[in-house]
Formats: C-alpha cells, structure tokens, sequence
C-alpha cells in the first residue's frame, strides 16, 4: 500500500525499477511511488534580454566553446576507473550504491533531479568493454565521491557543449534551429522508459506474439519464451538484492563483535576466521563495534556481482526447460558484449548511440551472464526484439509489417474501449481532387464529433536518436507531419461531402455514415515511437524549420502508450473531447516544456482554462508534472488501491455533467464541453451567485418571476457564456420562451459557446431542471487556433 509523504516509511525495501531520468522516463516495477504534488513557480527570464541578439549568441557560444574544449579529457578519464578497479566489481557497486532505491520513494519528485541517472551507469557499462577485464580486488570505497564527481562533470560539459553554435550560424531563426537539434540530442540522451512497465512490457509481448511463427523459424522457440525470461531476470535481481540487504542488516543487528564475525561468515561465502583470531580482529579496529562492521559492509561488496550475474543453467530452469542452456548461448551471444569488444570505439559516440541499448548483457564466461542495466531492461526489451529480428531478413520485414498493423489495431481497439457508443470505421476509401486514392486509418464518430486518427509505426533509426539532421527531419516529418497531412485531408473530403457516405475498405463492407451529422473534427496522429517532449511540440518543430507548415495544419501527435493513459485518467467522454481538441489550442497559443503526460497533469489542474497565464506568461513549464499520475498508474497496474487523479471540478459542475454523460439529451456534449471551459475557481464563483439568486427568489426578494445572470469567459476570441437562469413554478410555461429570447440576446450572439442552466427554484430540481445550448463549430476549425 502506497504510504502518504507526510508519514515515515518503513518500507526499506530497494528496488530495480523507478529510477528515473527525465520525465519521458516512466517508472518500472516496483512499489508504487508515494503521492505527490508538484508545485508552481514564477521565474524571471530577464538575464540577457538587455543584450542583443549579436551579444546574446557571443555568450552562448562562449559557454559552448569552453565546455566543448573541456570535456574530452574529462570524459576520456572516466576509463581510468576501469584500468583502475575490476570492471564488473565497479559496475556492481555503481549499480547498487547510486542506482537502487527505497520502495515507494522517487528521488526526481521529491528533488527535482537525480544524482546518478540511468544513462551514466549505461555509459559505465559501455566503457568497462573498452578494457579487458583486470580482476583487481582493490576496494573502492574510498573514492566514490571523486568517481561521481567524474561523471557529473563529463556530462554536464556535454550538454553545454551542445551551445557551441557554428561560427557560420548567424541568423536567429538558424540559432533556433542549431538550440533546438541540442535540446533533441540531450533530450533523447535522457529518454529512457517512456512508458510505464506494463506498457512496456505489453507492447513487446503483443510485437514478439505477432512473429513468433517467423521468430521460431530462425531461432528454435518462440520469442515470448525469452521475454519472459527477462522480465523474471529483472525480478530476481531485484529478489537478491534485498537478500543481499537483509543479510547486511542481520549484521549490523549484533551486538557483540564475536556474533558479528559469526554472522558475516554464516551469511557469505568467505572463509572463516579462527576463534582464536577474533580477539586480535577486534583490537585491530580499535574495539569499536561500527568500525568492525564497516569493514565486513565494505568486504561484502566483493560478492555484488553475483547479484546481477546468471548461470544458463539457471536461466533454463526459469523457463521450466522450454529454453536450452544451447540456445540460451546463443541468443546471448547476439545481445552480449565481452570486456574489451568496445577497443577499438570511438567512446565519444556512447552517449548518443550507446551499443549496449541493442546488446545490454556482458559474458562473464561461457555459461555466464551479467549486466547492471536493471532498471532499464524493460525499457530495452524493444531495442532487443529488433534487434534479434535484423538478423535474417524476411523475419525483419515480418517484424515491420507487424509494427504497423499492431499500431493500427491498438489504437483502434483503445477508441472502442474510450468511446463504446461511438460509430467506428477503419480503412475508408476515397477519391481526392487529382483521383488519386486516399485511406483514413480510423474514423471515430461521436454524435456529432469526430476524431479522425491517422496512426505511424515508423521506426526511429539512431542516427535520428543522435540528432543527425537530415534524420531527424525525415523521421519527425514521417512521424509528424504526414499523418496531419492524411487526417486533415479527409476532414476536408468530409466537410466537402455532408452527405451519406458508403466508402470502400480494403476487405469487407462499405464504411456507411451519414457526414451531415458531423460538425466538429479532431485529428489526432499516434506514433508508436517515442521522441520525448520534441514530438509533442508541434510549435518548436515549425520555428526549427522543421516543417513549413503553419500550427494549424498539424494534427496533435501522441504516442499509443500515452493515448491509453489519457483516456484511462479521463473517465468521461466529454473529457477526453475536451482535452484532445483544448490540447491543440494550447500548443498552437502557449510556449511550453513538458511531454504528453505532464500535459496530461496540467489538464486535470483546471482542463487547460488558462487564458490568464497565457497573457501572463511567455512560456510555461511542466516538466515532471506526471509524478503526479506515477502513484495511481503504477499502483492500479499492480491492483494496489490508490487513489486516482481527477480533473478538478466543483460539486454543481461535477454533477451536471455526471447527469448529462448518464442521460444524454441531444446537446449533451455541446453543453459538457462549454461546462469544461470553465475555471474551477469561476464554478464556485458561478455557483455562490446562483445560490444567493435561487434564495432571494424563494423568499420573495426578487423582483420577477425570470431571474438570470450570465457569466462569460475572458478571452473574447474564443469567449464562452454561462448563464443561470432561475423561474418559478407558476411561470414554467414561459420558461422555453425566455430561453429563446437569452440565446437571441445581442451580447450572446457571437459567443463561442452559450449554455442556460434553468432551475425551477420551487421544486428545488438539482443539479438542473433544463439545459439549453449552442457551441461554433468555429472552435474546431484550424484556422481559429491561434488566437491574436
């Protein structure tokens, strides 16, 4: 059970899997993270802006410039440490000490950063295979702070080497474009388990399921059988490690110097010191009970490596001998490295195409395994997967085809289960200007909503990963801006044909329906790749030039495993309405830094309402507001109770839309939707007026038997009205007429959105008596995103 903040935790189990390092890294398994809730900020960006552009880029490239003369030596002294000390001793020590954490505690929510993250003991791991292994047995305690510090400095002159903008980049909009390739490498430097471990994990069994036949063909088994073995390797390293643990607590549980010595020696596999010698051990640390067991916590770092270290033998039982320990040595030796493969590598190119991300095991010998990448293994699974299936090519085609049509049916599969009332169609046909065929991956129909889905399963290269330019722009265009380019084209055909339809599929019946009930339009492409916070800003991508489309012509771009999540958060159907399309508002007026879930966590602050922060402010950042999902998500894919995130509403707003989401009269998504723009602060204002309105009625201080009040929102752009209207039950026959005569009003008519809440103040209807509205498809149309 996940424990409150605000209580001491006696969970002292560690665990493999939360580490983080950034927030495109989702947690692993373990318990889940303790509640959070991150805090805002307002932060002066005046520093240089009394410079000029011309003085602005001096600097910059002042701090590039000295960072990038700095750092190869400085990263080139972290192989000393493998010349120095034994490599797998070194990197099971860097693993347990900096990498394991307490159950339920999240160093980067509660801190704001992490001291060692995941992507500096990958980079360990791929410096120890320049080397061959040295078996020194000299411990290394004593200087862990100078090694850490080692590390921190390389890193952190590379990032600010990445500002030494070319002498031939003069033009700002170039700069834009050198900054935001920067912020891409460094970015994808730190994604590492972008989804969460049962998305991880799902997605690679439902991918390695799709080509088992094929994969078998190649290999001799199924390739389900070794993900398994995986995910139950990272389990039990997880399980020695907390035996490891436990035993050193036994130790430091004693007493008496003689029990100390016992203990140590019943508990390890070390040879056992005479009784007649404990005397002279005992005087030799100074008859100090905590130097002794000092010293028996550093001697037991020899056996770390047996904890991240697996025998075929073994690995073959876990799979109840389905796997070989033949074919177990052989498929590792196709994702393993041994100590001094690396030689000849430029040890630059590691932390942008790091070679342990396909191959993350070391051979220790010809029965023998070992790794210390624990925390991201699940996160590797899929770089393994494909991995495995470039070896042969019909079995890498397969691997493709799969790819795209899994995407395509999850997606579709993941709308059934958000929208079960809803009209689903896939694969319609049709015919555009110039007769050449055209085919909309997914059409989801929503009473008079549509959400036109266009679905990418592209794969990123490395080269794009590194931020290769000419990659990355071909990736990001693939990923991006062709699947905006298909789904706002159908919109178009639609718009164009308000008619019943009956479009061709490729196999089956026509797609049938009627395109004159529809009336608002949301595209939506989803990738099955990941490209961390840069994907998902569509307004960085035009500045960069990335693409020349204006934001308008860009649908909104989420991963599969981000979209499942969003709907999982967002229980009703106006919700997820609500923020798909308030989220392409958002990116098309506000500047941002933040990934689709920290978008996500916004969201459930206030629905995204926030006209007064984008006059305020100039940019806005989220990253790591998703810690505060990590609890619910992590704990409820272990069926542990936890409470989960809502967006905030007041009471009368919470109950209005649960009646209309339970009765559905005919405008019951137009009138959710104008509810949901609405600021919480504003419902409990709206609400206080409506009482002190509703009680003077009653007691006979109104002076009508009609008593209205109208509130409006404050951007008058894209300005929306709510009004309450309070009538006695003596005049309900004039009610429908007043109403009319609201909605005829001059101050109404060019609203965005207008909704009456009547209530017959005699019969005390809650939470309404009637409901009246109308909303501009104007707000679904691109070229009302922006706002002036």
């Amino acid at each position: 059970m996940p424990k409150s903040r605000k209580r001491k935790s006696k969970n002292n189990k560690s665990k493999v899997g939360t580490k983080k390092t950034s927030s495109t890294q989702r947690p692993l398994y373990g318990s889940a993270p303790n509640p959070i809730k991150m805090k805002y900020f307002e932060v002066s960006m005046d520093g240089l802006h009394h410079l000029s552009f011309e003085e602005r880029l001096n600097v910059i490239r002042k701090i590039g410039k000295e960072a990038s003369q700095e750092f190869p030596e400085k990263y080139n002294a972290i192989q000393k440490w493998f010349k120095k000390y034994d490599s797998a001793k070194l990197l099971s020590f860097s693993y347990y000490y900096f990498m394991m954490t307490k159950a339920g505690y999240d160093e980067e929510a509660v801190t704001g950063k992490l001291t060692f993250p995941a992507y500096y003991q990958e980079l360990l791991q791929a410096f120890s295979l320049t080397l061959p292994r040295s078996f020194k047995a000299d411990p290394f305690s004593e200087e862990v702070d100078q090694f850490k510090e080692d590390l921190t400095l390389a890193f952190e002159l590379f990032k600010k080497s990445q500002y030494n903008v070319p002498d031939s980049v003069t033009v700002e909009e170039d700069v834009y474009k050198h900054i935001l390739r920067s912020e891409m490498i460094l970015n994808t430097t730190a994604v590492r388990n972008w989804s969460y471990d049962h998305q991880m994990k799902k997605v690679t069994m439902d991918l390695a399921e799709g080509i088992k036949a094929e994969f078998r063909k190649v290999y001799g088994f199924f390739p389900t059988i070794f993900f398994n073995l995986l995910y139950r390797m990272v389990e039990e390293v997880e399980v020695k490690v907390n035996e490891h643990l436990n035993k050193i607590r036994k130790i430091f549980s004693q007493k008496t110097y003689s029990n100390v010595i016992e203990s140590y020696e019943l508990l390890f596999p070390t040879e056992k010191i005479p009784k007649e010698r404990h005397e002279w051990f005992w005087d030799h640390f100074g008859k100090n009970l905590q130097n002794l067991k000092g010293f028996f916590l550093l001697h037991s770092n020899y056996f770390l490596e047996h904890l991240f270290t697996f025998d075929y033998e073994i690995l073959s039982s876990y799979t109840d001998n389905e796997l070989s320990t033949e074919q177990l040595r052989k498929v590792y030796s196709q994702i393993s490295y041994s100590f001094g493969d690396l030689q000849d590598s430029n040890t630059e190119y590691f932390i942008l195409g790091n070679p342990i991300h396909e191959k993350p095991f070391i051979l220790l010998s010809d029965d023998t395994v070992f790794s210390t990448l624990w925390s991201v293994m699940t996160h590797f699974s899929i770089n393994i997967l494909e991995s495995l299936c470039s070896s042969e090519n019909k079995l890498r085609q397969k691997y493709i085809d799969e790819r795209a049509s899994y995407l395509e049916n999850e997606v579709t599969e993941i709308f059934k289960k958000a929208f079960p009332t809803a009209q689903i169609y896939v694969g319609s046909q049709w015919l555009g200007d110039d007769h050449k065929l055209f085919e909309n991956d997914l059409l989801v129909i929503v009473e008079s909503f549509a959400f036109v889905v266009e679905s990418k399963a592209g794969m990123v290269s490395p080269a794009a990963k590194r931020g290769a330019p000419d990659r990355l722009f071909k990736t990001l265009k693939e990923l991006i801006e062709v699947p905006s380019e298909q789904a706002l084209r159908f919109i178009d055909f639609l718009k164009d044909n308000p008619v019943e339809l009956s479009l061709k599929v490729k196999k089956g019946a026509h797609n049938k329906f009627d395109a004159s009930k529809l009336k608002y339009f949301i595209p939506v492409g989803v990738t099955l790749s990941h490209l961390g916070m840069t994907s998902s800003n569509l307004k960085k991508l035009i500045k960069a030039g990335i693409t020349d489309k204006p934001i308008e012509d860009l649908a909104t771009s989420i991963s599969l495993t981000d979209l499942e999540v969003v709907f999982d958060l967002l229980s009703s159907t106006a919700e997820k309405i609500h923020y798909l399309q308030r989220r392409r508002e958002l990116e098309a007026n506000l500047e941002y830094e933040g990934d689709e879930l920290d978008l996500l966590a916004l969201y459930l602050d206030d629905g995204f309402n926030m006209d007064n922060y984008i006059k305020k402010y100039s940019s806005i950042h989220v990253t790591l507001k998703s810690k505060e999902l990590d609890n619910y998500i992590i704990g409820s894919a272990q069926n542990v109770r936890v409470r989960k995130p809502i967006l905030r509403k007041s009471k009368w707003w919470a109950d209005i839309l649960s009646r209309l989401e339970q009765e559905r009269p005919e405008i019951w998504l137009e009138a959710s939707y104008i509810l949901l723009n609405i600021m919480h602060i504003d419902q409990l204002r709206f609400k206080k007026e409506a009482d002190k309105l509703f009680n003077n009625m009653r007691r006979g201080k109104a002076e009508k038997l009609h008593n209205w009040f109208r509130f409006e929102t404050s951007n008058e752009e894209r300005q929306f009205t709510v009004v309450c209207y309070g009538y006695r039950n003596s005049a309900i026959e004039d009610r429908d007429a007043i109403i009319n005569d609201i909605l005829d009003m001059s101050e109404v008519k060019d609203k965005k959105g207008v909704l009456i809440i009547a209530v017959n103040v005699d019969k005390q209807h809650y939470p309404y008596s009637v409901l009246a509205s109308t909303l501009s498809p104007e707000l679904f149309e691109n070229r009302y995103l922006i706002r002036k």
